[in-house]
């Protein structure tokens, strides 16, 4: 499962019966303290709700909320055992996301120019630190990172939020194209092509 959950509103204590969703104690009227858990918008009676806040990968996705939500214990659980899980497609989920984040944008396009390039690295015979197995190795359990522009964990998105993702795609696929340009091995590749047109500090990719 990703996580997502795009429905936001509370339907009723009456539709859990007025019993926590957890252990089935009677919350509300006549019964405990409830407490409603800000991923699912279910009712929990306070012990099995805890004191637990993450944020919602769906309200990430469909509102670009970074806040955190308290949430129960039993969710609280869930999101962060998919928090690092590349499970997030934007361009299935929310494509319109590219057109209000411009820096989700430039991540897109970077991680095209890295899939690019990886289709030289892979012909190279030069074993120098960009190298197709050094690149590999950096990005290490996030290969996926040029295997497909869209796909995300909720821990990435949360990178995007904070600049970190976009400066260390761009480092990489900075030294990629460069090692394209100079290496005395450039192999031709069908189909693709390199300009040397530069915008923002990169290689453009055409």
């Amino acid at each position: 499962s990703s996580g997502i959950n795009a429905e936001y509103g509370e339907e009723g204590l009456f539709t859990q019966d007025f019993r926590c969703l957890t252990c089935s104690t009677h919350i509300g009227v006549q019964g405990q303290d409830y407490r409603v858990c800000g991923y699912d918008k279910r009712y929990y009676c306070k012990p099995c709700f805890g004191n637990f806040s993450i944020v919602i990968p769906g309200r990430i996705i469909y509102n670009w909320d970074h806040n955190k939500y308290r949430v129960s214990k039993g969710n609280f659980d869930f999101l962060n055992q998919v928090l690092s899980a590349p499970n997030l497609d934007i361009s299935k989920l929310n494509v319109s996301l590219y057109d209000h984040v411009p820096e989700l944008a430039k991540i897109r396009d970077y991680r095209r120019m890295l899939n690019m390039t990886r289709e030289y690295l892979v012909r190279c015979n030069n074993k120098d630190e960009v190298s197709f197995e050094s690149v590999r190795k950096k990005l290490g359990s996030h290969a996926y990172y040029w295997d497909s522009p869209h796909l995300y964990s909720t821990s990435d998105i949360q990178r995007v939020f904070s600049g970190q993702l976009l400066n260390y795609l761009k480092k990489i696929v900075q030294r990629t194209i460069h090692h394209v340009y100079c290496c005395a091995r450039f192999v031709k590749i069908e189909s693709y092509y390199f300009c040397n047109v530069e915008a923002e500090g990169i290689w453009c990719l055409c």
